[in-house]
């Protein structure tokens, strides 16, 4: 007797276990095209009916119409896993679930989302689709139980046309189904958290019989003459052969045009068959003396198209925001209407704490907002689609935008772009991507994807691209790949510099990931490149890193042919998680008992996950800054400046400028803006006094542009740039201000330990991929107890004033190289409250990076000087120190030390054994007292996780240490 059989569930009308056939990629869909804004709409975003099924066989007729009493709810859009439904999972390389390809777990959990819509009685002779904008992983819709379609692409909407399916003013019941794991899971194997459900919104739209189906504008102008050009199809569709003597008519910024629409060729049969390109109808406008789109001067104009009837009627009308530019790589230049840009740019997930993926209009545009203020001008959709929100915010807004399709091989770089299985879903979810984008300003490249490897359909992607879109270059990580792939096959590792010679052709600009300054540096000098280099990630910003990152500026603008990159990555893609008490933390890779996953790997962002600025982000806006000051003659005012901009002058900004005296303002002034053209250089006099300083001052004069007026992304006032340079100083130590300590505490009380180890950075744990990572070899080194590897002498004498002089000598040996730190640590015991410190602030700042901060006189809460990333590091070193005073909650001083004179200083309420034992910040000890670290040196950031190691000058080598300070 055969073996009994499951019969086939409703989701299998669409196709045997299509959620796990890669040659599957759509049934019943609508091709995409350019959102055109429709006025008739209704969103069905609100709270849904919610059931999950253990698997899709599990899913019944009954689900998909029948009641849904005793059902559970959740939010659309939204993800089912942040709503007490199954679990995130968070990995970076590796599959969530086993394999091999195409196979998807048996348990694989299936939500099906019910409510019920009503098409309006006005809609009635009308055409109805529904839109669902991104379902993760697979979507299966059903109407009244009748099935409508299926797609995957999680990150691009599936369109259904339901018009046959509805009767205006009668509900009908709306499933839609999402299958968690699928053979597209394999594709979209990127370095983010692994969600299911609805996360973008659902809409029903309304269009006319006879109907504009897309508009594809290529908004050109001439950046000799300034005279654009458009050149517009309207795709025009209709039930069956179509009326006669209808046309189109374009306007934008005072001109028009208008074509017949052709549904034939308008000859005969042949010509058809041969020449016809589509229903619709192609225009051309010239539009003389238009003004240029640019990230710096984002002009949009309003294309209106109409759709008339043989009388001339209105039928139909859709408006698109266009931009005039002109984007093509001239030799090793990226340029934007003739001009080379510098690529100031950040990898973007879409990611909400507590939405998942699920992220609000109000959210993308913050995302945008904050990018522009800190001197970002370009974003990677890092690596799928977004919803078209961020990129009309970038239109508007001014960002340049590489807009990524949805792919992501890693855990199978190679082969499943050569698995002729998977050739048409790569191939259409490139198409895809461009038929909706097509008509945004703000894209300047197009990308295939990300880590999928070399290979022949990704190169077809890329002819493609170019034979659709001629108008954008295209962008691929993986065009160093195949140069990779094929030495290693022949045993061979070869260095990045190397690879960087190789690019294939699926790129028309040089794309690497985390190359070193040294590797884009020989890229540049050692022969004339032939087209540009953009670093597609680099300064991988997870934790306590991004140091180097002036050394990749210095070289971006000292070679031709680099162009800038973009820094991995936006956000820490930490999740809320309310834990057994009610509390509730962030949470990351495994704390959701998600199995594999890959950790903390998933926080690297230069915001925090509610979008809290990083030290990092300050660095990049210092380090990207469109305004550069180098000093001349600083004692006599002398700067020179720099308009960095690729087409602004300066007007826009106020300089301002300020003298201070160990932070205290003695002089400042404000100027007019500065007639300074794009790229233009020129001298800045000042009228600066010369300070009268004490023994141990100095003075700093500091230059400061800000906005104008109010911009749609900034106040007026907002910083945009600032330099200081250092105008004089006097010798002798620098002296706290204020009274000392009433019951100073002598050194010894402080217990002085020396402290070669700090706390590991996630960059010392999670680097190298391959060997032993810095936490690992300092372990081995035995420098948790330094006191047993290496001696301390230290010298205390009386200090004219009060207090006490204390001078340590330590003589590292030569077997403990690249160390972490070498100074003391001390324990101040309780009731200090607030930190005053004379250095540079008021962030945390290392060897490494430091650009962003600034010499000054600056307090802080004790518990805000740590930064809080989510695992738990070193963090909150200042550096060039010259004095702190610790004070109570009244502000009198506990504790003073001074006569520093530049060392680096970390205060903290934990020790670096406890902060690195912590997973979480909730782990740390909740304690009143405090601890001070003095260090003589201390090792930089780097960002060595999956980049470049700290660079030699700021790391921590063997040999004799001195330095001291006093304490009162």
């Amino acid at each position: 007797m055969p073996p009994a059989t499951t019969p086939p569930g409703p989701l299998e009308a669409l196709g045997p276990r299509s959620w796990a056939r890669p040659e599957v990629t759509g049934v019943g869909r609508e091709p995409l095209g350019t959102p055109l804004g429709r006025p008739d709409e209704v969103r069905l975003d609100g709270r849904w009916a919610f059931a999950l099924r253990a698997r899709p066989e599990d899913v019944t007729a009954e689900d998909l119409v029948g009641p849904t009493d005793g059902w559970d709810t959740v939010e659309v859009p939204g993800c089912w896993t942040v709503q007490g439904f199954d679990r995130p999972q968070y990995t970076n390389v590796q599959m969530p679930f086993p394999g091999p390809p195409p196979r998807v777990p048996e348990a694989n959990p299936t939500g099906v989302h019910r409510t019920t819509l009503t098409v309006p009685e006005a809609w009635r002779g009308r055409r109805t689709t529904l839109e669902v904008g991104g379902a993760e992983s697979v979507l299966y819709v059903h109407l009244d139980g009748v099935p409508v379609g299926m797609g995957k692409d999680s990150r691009l909407p599936q369109v259904f046309d339901l018009t046959d399916l509805v009767e205006p003013g009668r509900p009908a019941t709306l499933a839609l189904t999402v299958v968690r794991w699928s053979d597209a899971t394999y594709l979209e194997d990127q370095d983010h958290w692994h969600h299911a459900g609805l996360h973008r919104s659902v809409v029903l739209r309304s269009t006319p019989p006879v109907r504009i189906a897309d508009v594809h504008p290529t908004a050109d102008r001439d950046p000799a003459t300034g005279h654009g050009r458009l050149d517009l199809r309207v795709g025009v569709e209709a039930e069956g052969p179509g009326p006669r003597g209808w046309t189109v008519r374009a306007e934008v910024a005072g001109h028009r045009a208008e074509a017949p629409v052709h549904f034939e060729h308008p000859t005969d049969v042949m010509a058809t068959w041969l020449l016809f390109e589509g229903r619709g109808a192609t225009l051309a406008l010239d539009v003389p003396d238009v003004a240029p789109w640019s990230a710096e001067a984002p002009h949009l104009h309003d294309l209106t198209v109409t759709l008339r009837d043989a009388e001339g009627e209105v039928v139909d009308e859709a408006v698109v925001a266009v931009g005039f530019r002109r984007v093509e790589v001239v030799g090793a230049e990226l340029q934007v209407n003739g001009r080379p840009v510098l690529v100031k740019g950040v990898n973007r997930h879409d990611h909400d704490p507590r939405r998942g993926k699920a992220v609000t209009a109000a959210s993308i545009e913050r995302d945008v907002v904050l990018m522009k203020r800190h001197g970002l001008n370009a974003v990677r959709t890092s690596h799928y689609p977004n919803d078209s929100h961020l990129y009309d915010v970038c239109d508007r807004l001014g960002m340049y935008v590489v807009d990524e399709a949805d792919l992501e091989t890693h855990a199978h770089l190679r082969s499943l772009t050569r698995d002729p299985r998977w050739a048409s879903a790569i191939l259409e979810r490139v198409v895809r991507m461009a038929q909706r984008d097509k008509a945004h300003p703000s894209i300047v490249m197009w990308s295939l994807g990300n880590e999928s490897g070399s290979a022949p359909i990704l190169q077809a992607a890329a002819e493609w691209l170019r034979a659709f879109d001629p108008s954008r270059p295209v962008h691929y990580e993986g065009s160093i790949g195949f140069a990779l792939f094929t030495d290693i096959a022949g045993g061979t590792f070869p260095a990045m510099g190397e690879l960087l010679h190789r690019p294939t052709p699926d790129s028309d600009v040089v794309a690497p990931m985390y190359p070193s300054v040294e590797d884009i540096t020989d890229w540049a000098t050692r022969a004339t490149p032939d087209r540009p280099l953009v670093m597609c990630e680099y300064i991988h910003a997870m934790g306590n890193s991004c140091g180097g990152l002036a050394d990749y500026w210095e070289a971006i603008r000292t070679h031709p042919g680099l162009q800038g990159g973009f820094a991995w990555d936006w956000v820490d893609q930490a999740l809320v998680q309310t834990l057994p008490d009610g509390t509730e933390r962030l949470a990351y890779g495994g704390d959701f008992g998600d199995e594999p996953n890959d950790g903390p790997f998933c926080c690297n962002g230069l915001v925090a996950a509610d979008r809290t600025p990083h030290p990092s982000l300050l660095e990049m806006a210092k380090v990207v800054a469109p305004v550069r000051v180098r000093a001349v003659d600083p004692a006599r005012g002398v700067l020179e400046v720099h308009n960095e901009h690729s087409f602004a002058d300066l007007a826009w900004l106020t300089p301002s400028w300020t003298v201070d005296v160990d932070g205290e303002v003695v002089a400042s002034g404000e100027l007019a803006p500065l007639d300074l053209a794009a790229g233009a250089r020129d001298e800045l006099r000042l009228p600066v006094p010369a300070p009268d300083l004490a023994p141990g001052q100095a003075a700093q004069l500091t230059l400061t542009f800000r906005t104008r007026e109010d911009l749609p992304w900034a106040r007026a006032g907002h910083v945009v740039a600032w330099e200081q340079v250092e105008l004089d100083r006097r010798p002798g130590p620098s002296v706290a201000p204020g009274p000392a300590p009433e019951a100073a505490r002598g050194h010894a009380a402080l217990e002085p330990t020396l402290a070669l180890w700090r706390a590991p950075i996630d960059n010392e744990t999670f680097g190298p991929a391959v060997g032993t990572s810095h936490a690992e070899r300092w372990e081995a080194m035995g420098l948790r107890d330094a006191a047993a590897r290496v001696g301390m002498t230290t010298e205390v004498v009386a200090a004219d004033g009060g207090g006490e002089v204390v001078t340590h000598r330590v003589d590292v040996p030569a077997d403990l190289d690249d160390i972490p730190r070498v100074g003391v640590r001390l324990r101040l015991g309780p009731g200090i409250r607030t930190v005053e410190w004379l250095g540079r602030g008021p962030h945390e700042g290392y060897a490494d990076r430091r650009e962003g901060t600034r010499v000054g006189w600056w307090f802080t809460p004790v518990d805000d000087w740590p930064v809080p990333y989510v695992h738990p590091q070193a963090s909150g070193n200042r550096t060039d120190v010259r004095w702190l005073r610790l004070l109570d909650a009244s502000g009198a001083p506990l504790v003073v030390i001074d006569h520093l004179d530049g060392l680096d200083v970390t205060v903290a309420r934990w020790t670096d054994e406890e902060v690195a034992a912590a997973g979480h910040l909730e782990d740390l000890p909740v304690r009143d007292e405090c601890y001070v670290w003095i260090d003589a040196r201390h090792r930089g950031v780097g960002s060595g996780a999956v980049g470049p190691d700290v660079s030699p000058e700021h790391r921590v080598g063997p040999g004799p240490y001195r330095w001291s300070y006093r304490v009162r």
